[in-house]
């Protein structure tokens, strides 16, 4: 099992002069103490995850701040942006890193968000075919072809470092995508979160056997997880109650473009789901707690063939207890390390 730190924070809203100081602080941390990636994901016009609107932009502050670490979009929303536009900016990404960059590809969420796509909203329904035909022109831009635009033959610059430009394919629900991942040879970005863990062991099945039938090697899953740990697990358990359930809260009240069983309830029944949802995180859905206790969770990834926890650390707790935390997800990684060597 591998580890990486991912961020997707739930207020994107807070004004003040370090909003950034805990990704930086946290991918020199991790780029210390042998974490595999950090990944920084693409929101738009939402407080959750309103922080990160360009994941490029805050991937080349990591990529000279960080020497060994791999600097990860989790995710770019590829049909909001030109194919061309992707290639250039992670070629320069890749060059301000020596070559450590690589990007998670997502359909896109909220249709509003299609207001800054070529093409406009109309894109919407056609985003996730969209997303397909775009990764493959990225990787011939990528690999130095010369591809037709328009008419128009354009070869990117600044040529990458690396040859090919490692994909992650982000999916939460279709076994249809976990499949069309295997079969273009990408890597998949999922989680826990809205899917049965015996639904996701059925989807990471059909991902590597698409993955054999077309030729490519061994894919890797990566599964994020809301995380935190720390020496007491009942400390652990009162420190992130509040900033958790904040986080659930934000997150549901901003799926008003879908019909969410949240939206419908009264507050009562709000704050009862909230509670409920939170007790289900901290038991079996999520790193928080002691590192013995995560070592159960790390487990049941590993039987449902997940390779890499992608460690969500920014909930809402304050930056000094998140890095004092990663201590504590340090001493759980290094036993699989340590098991593994």
């Amino acid at each position: 099992m591998e580890f990486s730190l991912f961020f997707f924070s739930g207020d994107g809203s807070a004004q003040g002069p370090n909003n950034y100081r805990l990704l930086l602080d946290s991918a020199e941390y991790a780029d210390r103490n042998g974490f595999s990636g950090i990944w920084v994901p693409e929101r738009h016009f939402v407080d959750f995850g309103g922080l990160y609107p360009n994941p490029s932009v805050l991937a080349a502050a990591i990529a000279v701040r960080t020497e060994r670490i791999q600097i990860r979009a989790g995710s770019v929303a590829v049909p909001l942006h030109h194919p061309v536009r992707i290639a250039e900016e992670w070629s320069v990404v890749d060059n301000l890193s020596d070559g450590r960059v690589a990007i998670a590809c997502a359909s896109g969420w909220h249709p509003n968000d299609f207001v800054i796509a070529p093409g406009g909203r109309e894109r919407y329904a056609s985003r996730k075919d969209d997303m397909f035909a775009a990764i493959e022109t990225v990787q011939r831009l990528w690999a130095g072809e010369t591809v037709d635009v328009d008419g128009v033959p354009v070869r990117t610059l600044p040529r990458p470092r690396q040859a090919r430009l490692p994909l992650w394919i982000s999916s939460q629900g279709s076994v249809d995508t976990f499949v069309r991942a295997g079969e273009i040879g990408a890597n998949v970005l999922t989680g826990l979160v809205a899917q049965r863990p015996a639904d996701l062991r059925d989807k990471i099945t059909a991902y590597r056997e698409a993955l054999k039938e077309a030729g490519h090697a061994d894919g890797r899953v990566t599964a994020m997880v809301h995380t935190f740990l720390g020496a007491d697990e009942d400390v652990v358990r009162e420190q992130v109650r509040g900033p958790l359930i904040a986080y659930l809260r934000t997150f549901l009240a901003q799926q008003g473009n879908f019909d969410s069983q949240y939206n419908q309830l009264d507050d009562a029944g709000r704050e009862a789901m909230l509670a409920a949802t939170f007790d289900r995180y901290f038991e079996s859905l999520a790193l928080l707690g002691t590192p013995d206790k995560g070592e159960s969770l790390v487990e049941d990834l590993v039987d449902l063939g997940v390779d890499e926890a992608a460690c969500l650390v920014d909930f809402g707790l304050e930056p000094a207890a998140v890095l004092d935390g990663l201590r504590h997800l340090t001493e759980l990684k290094d036993r699989y390390q340590g098991a593994r060597t």
